[in-house]
């Protein structure tokens, strides 16, 4: 077996890393062939990330054939790493062949720790799904089982955890009712100024830059966090206009400005998944974008935060005016998804604990290095 590492743009190299990855992950349902373009997005020294990180390339080869790749990145100047990209054979010794010389190469940059599977940022891709769970969803860091038992046999430990909640349709209505009469028994403060009002798909450009400034003022306390540039940010999800529904993804302003969000959409993957691999053409995308803005089996409710008002005040009322208007709004939906809530999340805290079941849950992986 052969390690080799590369840290430049090398097409070639890229190729073999896609070819891995549809080898071993190309049976998982949320799994779609990339492209060269994916990678340049992130990896290219045209790439917005370019400005920020660095970058070290893995290929594990046996008889020339790949059998383990990852991409250990790291913020410039960060003494933490992030291990993503990640995809070996179920093999002890090619896992652990792998992250010795992945270690050696954080030492060399000066890094005392790796967390794992993170793809070069925060907002890229981070976390695995523990095995087991419901039903696969789109965008859900889904990776083969035994990738959990290599990561423990490595040295790696579990340093969080998240979960996803099924909302129990049942209870739709009565969380509905409960919602209004605490809207009508509190006056809550700058009640009378709150908006909520939906995402506007026609202005994307601009509502985009007003998602990211949230975005990255309400998750800044998170122990994973990373800031991200408008640009990088951009790259990331751009492509989410074709999969936002207006309807269901809605930013809050106070007197004008924003201070809230709750970024919600249908689960596209069962619209998606026909469509894999596929060359479509013109017609063919404007059936697409129809099927998917009529597709109400699952809502994913994804993000949801809030920032402090115009003059640093506390804004109260967010969370509730948002979840009444997108519980009104959802009726017809089969299920809802409340996805990817830390054990401390703000959003988790106000959830009646009857409303809701265990869905999925996540995990994500370091180590310190000595």
């Amino acid at each position: 077996m052969k390690v080799t590492r590369f840290s430049k743009w090398d097409e070639e190299k890229i190729l073999q890393l896609m070819d891995l990855k549809a080898e071993l992950q190309g049976h998982l349902p949320t799994y779609f062939p990339e492209s060269i373009a994916d990678y340049k997005k992130i990896l290219h020294p045209d790439s917005p990330f370019a400005l920020d990180y660095e970058w070290m390339g893995f290929l594990l080869t046996e008889n020339d054939k790949p059998i383990a790749k990852c991409i250990l990145s790291r913020r410039k100047g960060s003494t933490v790493g992030n291990l993503g990209f990640i995809d070996w054979v179920n093999s002890l010794n090619v896992a652990r062949m792998l992250i010795s010389e992945v270690d050696i190469c954080a030492k060399e940059l000066g890094l005392n720790e790796i967390k794992t599977p993170v793809d070069m940022n925060f907002f890229i891709k981070y976390r695995i799904k523990k095995p087991g769970g419901g039903h696969p969803i789109f965008g859900e860091p889904l990776y083969p089982d035994y990738y959990h038992e290599l990561f423990a046999n490595t040295g790696y430990a579990v340093i969080g955890t998240w979960d996803t909640y099924k909302v129990r349709r049942a209870n739709i209505i009565k969380n509905f009712m409960r919602k209004r009469k605490q809207l009508k028994a509190a006056r809550l403060p700058h009640d009378g100024d709150l908006k909520v009002r939906s995402i506007k798909l026609g202005e994307w450009d601009k509502e985009i830059r007003i998602v990211h400034d949230l975005f990255e003022r309400s998750f800044s306390h998170m122990p994973e966090f990373e800031p991200i540039s408008f640009e990088q940010f951009k790259v990331v999800y751009d492509d989410f206009k074709f999969i936002i529904h207006p309807w269901y993804s809605m930013i809050v302003e106070l007197n004008g400005s924003p201070v809230g969000f709750s970024i919600n959409y249908p689960d596209p993957l069962p619209v998606l998944k026909h469509i894999k691999g596929k060359k479509l053409s013109f017609i063919s995308k404007i059936f697409l974008l129809i099927k998917l803005r009529t597709n109400f089996r699952t809502l994913m409710m994804a993000y949801v935060g809030k920032v402090p008002g115009p003059n640093g005040e506390d804004i109260k009322g967010v969370q509730i005016k948002t979840s009444k208007q997108l519980t009104n709004r959802a009726f017809f939906f089969g299920k809802g998804l409340v996805c990817y809530q830390s054990s401390d999340s703000p959003s988790r805290r106000p959830i009646n604990p009857e409303s809701i079941e265990l869905f999925s849950q996540y995990v994500l992986y370091g180590k310190k290095l000595k």
